[in-house]
């Protein structure tokens, strides 16, 4: 588990290295186009591979005599509907009255699907490869695929290709680093192709599938939807700028959150409901009193580090950033009761909620851009996003509650209510301030005085405080027997 998350780590920070090169020197406007095409690939891709992948991991657990050939009809199929989809989308841009979307985006768009139908080797070997219980060598295929699209993008804006020699670049990449996987399958055991199988596949894929549609509305409708509003590319560009911040934390969050699925199933097997109850408070004081404070920084001095980062031409995405940030808060605070239900069985309440979340998604991001809500289309889409996030948490802890009537929307108010509080004055003290040092020397100083209000008001205990001494100062641990090193 700790290398999976090391190389998930890894992955996500040579991506987001390799997207700060193309919008530094290729431009806004470059960036922009790029991560509206990227965007349509990535919703696509959560919508089947992420289904699909974990279909298989659970068919090959029950049956590791499958094989493999019924997971590679899926994707045959899969890939085949994903098409049409492209294709139908191309019509109505074409026959739509003013095209909605240039040549040069809907070129990318299909560049982009193109580069998923040359990784479906890499996710069909990983996914193969993570069934067999063989994590490490998964891991390794994954990371090198992603290292070397990275390496791609950035040899190509330094290159100075513009966007479709950058596109062309990562194909390039993905079909080398495709070569190995596709080699490694052909030696495979393929079996036969069962409709019986196939059929349990879809089903399983069913049960997660309104969990993936929203996940990957979330992290690509918004930049899809100013591409409909006819956002420009630079302004496109400048919202992912502080976006992709967010994003970056969010993943984070949803690694941890992730783990609750195994531990709320080994608890519903012993029957020991009050530790679910005991896990879910602990977990939220825990990510409430450590991340949020984390998150302060970036809210407090946004401006100044999107400017570090992308360069001062991004700063007007310092909003998009905020509500980025706070929608990887909200986010990471829910995870944990999706997988409550999922545990409990609970998969039409599951669904459904999924649903709602989808729909809200959609709904209130086109509603808020299309009122032109705060001033402008790219704050009301992330705004869109952070109050979606809030209605999924509220619909998830309301199911939850109808399981135990413990549950709360929040088991540490006070807590919520300290930060809301501390940005609130934060916002306040901006709309009057002078950006100036002086302004700066007071950012610096409200964010110093966190934690030791946050002590004085009962917030942080002792207990907190040793808790981050024992991670900062670790002892030094005494040697142990090889067999009994413990497993992480």
């Amino acid at each position: 588990m700790s290398q999976s998350f090391v190389f998930s780590i890894l992955s996500m920070v040579f991506s987001f290295v390799s997207s700060v090169f193309i919008a530094r020197i290729g431009g806004a406007a470059i960036f922009g186009n790029i991560s509206l095409a990227t965007s349509f690939q990535s919703l696509l891709r959560q919508l089947f591979n992420s289904s699909l992948n974990n279909a298989h991991l659970k068919a090959y657990n029950e049956d590791s005599s499958i094989g493999l050939k019924n997971f590679l009809v899926l994707n045959l199929f899969f890939n085949m509907l994903t098409s049409i989809s492209i294709v139908g989308f191309i019509f109505w841009n074409s026959s739509a009255s003013g095209e909605v979307f240039s040549d040069l985006q809907i070129s990318l768009i299909v560049i982009f699907i193109l580069q998923d139908y040359l990784t479906t080797p890499i996710f069909m070997y990983s996914t193969n490869q993570y069934a067999k219980l063989n994590i490490a060598r998964g891991n390794l295929v994954d990371f090198s695929s992603q290292l070397l699209i990275s390496l791609a993008k950035i040899g190509a804006v330094l290159y100075g290709f513009k966007e479709i020699g950058i596109a062309w670049s990562i194909v390039g990449a993905c079909a080398l680093s495709s070569v190995y996987p596709l080699i490694s399958l052909f030696k495979e055991k393929l079996g036969k192709v069962s409709m019986t199988v196939i059929r349990s596949y879809i089903k399983y894929a069913l049960y997660i599938f309104t969990s993936a549609m929203a996940y990957g509305l979330l992290l690509s409708f918004d930049k899809i939807l100013l591409g409909f509003f006819s956002v420009s590319a630079e302004d496109i560009g400048y919202y992912n700028a502080g976006n992709r911040l967010g994003i970056l934390l969010m993943s984070l969050g949803v690694s941890v959150g992730g783990i609750f699925l195994s531990v709320f199933t080994k608890n519903l097997a012993e029957k020991n409901h009050e530790k679910t109850l005991a896990q879910l408070k602990d977990y939220e004081r825990s990510i409430t009193v450590f991340f949020l404070p984390v998150i302060l920084v970036p809210i407090f001095f946004g401006e100044e580090l999107i400017s570090i980062i992308y360069g001062s031409a991004f700063a007007s995405g310092y909003l998009v950033l905020v509500f980025s940030l706070l929608v990887a808060y909200i986010k990471t605070l829910t995870i944990p009761y999706q997988n409550f239900l999922f545990a409990v069985n609970r998969f039409k309440e599951f669904n459904r909620t999924s649903v709602i979340f989808a729909i809200a998604i959609v709904g209130l991001t086109t509603l808020f851009a299309y009122f032109d809500v705060l001033g402008s289309k790219t704050t009301a889409v992330a705004l869109g996003l952070f109050v979606s996030c809030l209605v999924e948490r509220m619909i998830f802890v309301w199911e939850a509650a109808r399981i135990d009537k413990n549950v709360k929307l929040f088991f540490h108010p006070k807590e919520v209510l300290f930060f809301t509080l501390i940005i609130s004055a934060f916002f306040i003290y901006m709309h009057y301030a002078v950006h100036d040092l002086t302004s700066l020397a007071v950012r610096f100083g409200m964010l110093l005085a966190v934690i030791p209000a946050g002590a004085l008001l009962g917030i942080y205990t002792w207990d907190d405080f040793y808790n981050i001494k024992g991670l900062v100062f670790k002892p030094k641990a005494a040697a142990v027997p090889a067999e009994a090193e413990p497993t992480l």
